[in-house]
Order: C-alpha cells, then structure tokens, then sequence
C-alpha cells in the first residue's frame, strides 16, 4: 500500500521537473492520484512513466500556449498545443463551466492535445457549481477497434463520462470506455500474467480471446455490446459520436489516424516528433436553466432509492449505481492507502532514481 497524499506529491515533482510550472503540476498530479482513489488503477501511477517519457522527448510541451481560438457566447474551441492532457482538459472544462454560467450550458471542443487520464475527473468539475458534466475523447489506441461488421481496426478505446449531482452523496458519475473495457485493464492483466473474460478481445482469427495478449497479436478489442448479435453496433454508434464530437468538430486527429499514448504494448513512447493530435469534448448544463436545483437532486436522490429497494437477482446482494463504487473506494483508499502493483512501483523507483526524485510514498 502507499500514501495518498505522499504520492500526489511525488508525481508533483516528477512533472515539475521535467519543466511544468508548480500549478500545472499540482493540477495534473491530482488527476492521476484521483483515477487510483478512486479504484480505476489502469489511469492511475501506471501511466506516470509514458508521461514521463512522453515530456523528455518532447512529444508533451511542459509550457504549451493552451489558448481559445474560436469562441460564441456558449460555445469554444481550445487548442491544446500539445501539452499535458490533464492539464489542457481542466483549461477547457474550465471554460465551458464559465459559459454555462453566463448562458446556462457551456461546450467546448479541444484539438492538439494529449492523453488526459480518467475522463470522469473533468465530468466532475460541474458537480461543485450545481451543474451536470460532460467529458469525452478520442484518445487511446486508435486502431484497436473495427465497425461493426469490419475487419480492420479504426477506434480507439473513446470514453464517455457524465456527472450530475445529488442531494445525497455519492453523486451520479458515469465514465466509461465504449469498448467493452479500458485498454488499461489489459495492460494490467498483462502485467499480474492474468486471464481475461472471454468478450473482451477477439484474436487475429476473430476468435474469442482470453489472453490480453491477443490485441498486440493481430486482435482488437470489441465495442460495448460485443458482436452485432448482441448489440455490438451501438457501442460503434457511441465510438462515431466521440470522434465526430472530439475530433471532426475540432480539427484533431480521428479514429486510427490518432496518436497512440504509447508505440505498443511495450509501453515504450513514440519518437520525438509525432504529435498526437488529441481531440477532447466538455459540456457543462446549468440545472436551474430548468428547475430549481434542490428539486432535482431530490429527485435524484428518490430515483436511486427505488433503484437500490428493487429485487435482486439471486446472488446479488446490492445494485449500485454509477460513482458509488469510486466514492467507496475513495473513503476506503483516503485512510487505508492506494494498492500498486509489483511493476508500478518498480516504474516509481525507476523515475525516482533518474530524476533524482526522493520516493517515499508508502503507507
């Protein structure tokens, strides 16, 4: 296990030294942190060595110019310059927030920019000023996924998340990648050597997989809803919108045309030079625009009830709702200390150590 707080403040200095002004670093560093509070390892500490990587090559300008650079009352396109997603996406959420404020609903399209870790952090930002977020992007493993009907891979893994708040806590998060899973969960079970379910890959044959490995030998993953059969067009549906959305509307790369975090599953980063193009998509919604807003977080709060009291299938115990399962997670990891596996916290050590990074982070 290790500390929280102490961590935070390890990746903090990892990315002020690599040139990122002390706010910048502050404001990144919590994303990731959060993605690992929260129970979602694979946008956690892992990443930190591609960032790390990324940043030294220059792929990841430490200073981008993140500036608007076409904006209506409600609406803007930001350009990222190639700098930290997490720091680009919290400028841009940011601005649509802003704007929902003013004119009661706010939306901004990102274009340059790069990973931004845990889709549901920017979704989040909305809850704190009464509003209902919206996060989305195309940034991943372009490739990985064909259409519906298709051989030849052109999406990447495209998450969606959606926040609203409640009168009670925890609020209404959905985040969520539209494959069937986040490519993370693969790369973390090839780290612990593990199986995975059958439905999430297929391999080079079109098989059912239940070797993550199956992606980097000539597979792909598959969209939510798997095959046609069983619905697997509508996740093609949902990965259309977020390119349409993230990348046709702003400029940025789509589809397999955009830059993978990483060359492979070797987790090596691409060269110097390859920009990535990341498009993003934020939303804000002012709730008073249509009623009062305690109203609708009781209301909230009533549908959850129902939810939760209706009858389980034999061997469920509970029925969650989105968010629940990360705010538990967040109690429990606040006090009790963050899990890293043997690998991610080799990958600290070694930073530690090129950097000159004091690493003392555990629990």
């Amino acid at each position: 296990m290790v500390n929280a707080e102490r961590t935070e403040k390890f990746i903090v200095e990892v990315f002020k030294k690599l040139g990122l002004s002390e706010s910048n670093a502050k404001d990144a560093a919590e994303v990731l942190i959060m993605a690992d509070i929260y129970g979602v390892e694979s946008h956690g500490a892992p990443r930190l060595p591609n960032y790390v990587a990324r940043l030294k090559s220059e792929m990841i300008k430490s200073n981008p110019d993140i500036r608007v650079v076409h904006e209506l009352p409600s609406t803007a396109l930001v350009d990222g310059d190639q700098g930290l997603g997490m720091v680009v996406g919290r400028r841009a959420m940011e601005v649509a927030i802003n704007k929902a404020r003013n004119t009661g609903a706010g939306f901004v399209s990102v274009k340059n920019s790069t990973h931004y870790g845990i889709a549901g952090f920017y979704a989040r930002m909305a809850l704190e000023h009464d509003m209902i977020g919206f996060s989305m992007t195309n940034v991943g493993f372009g490739g990985d996924t064909p259409p519906t009907g298709g051989k030849t891979g052109f999406f990447g893994t495209n998450p969606i998340a959606v926040a609203a708040p409640t009168k009670t806590p925890p609020a209404f998060v959905m985040d969520f990648a539209t494959t069937v899973v986040a490519f993370g969960k693969l790369q973390i079970a090839m780290r612990r050597n593990q199986e995975i379910p059958l439905g999430w890959v297929m391999d080079a044959d079109g098989n059912p997989s239940s070797n993550p490995a199956a992606r980097a030998d000539g597979g792909y993953m598959l969209p939510i809803g798997g095959l046609k059969d069983t619905g697997g067009h509508k996740g093609y549906g949902f990965m259309l919108l977020v390119d349409i959305l993230t990348g046709i509307l702003s400029g940025a790369a789509v589809g397999a045309t955009a830059s993978k975090l990483v060359d492979s599953d070797t987790e090596r980063a691409r060269p110097a030079g390859a920009a990535q193009n990341t498009g993003h998509f934020f939303g804000a919604l002012r709730i008073d625009g249509f009623r009062p807003v305690e109203e609708f977080k009781e209301e909230m709060d009533e549908m959850f009830r129902v939810i939760r009291s209706s009858e389980k299938l034999p061997g469920w115990e509970r029925i969650y709702i989105h968010g629940e399962d990360q705010w538990e997670a967040e109690k429990d990891r606040r006090t009790n200390g963050i899990p890293l596996d043997r690998p991610t916290y080799d990958g600290l050590i070694e930073i530690s150590n090129d950097l000159g990074i004091a690493l003392d982070i555990d629990q």
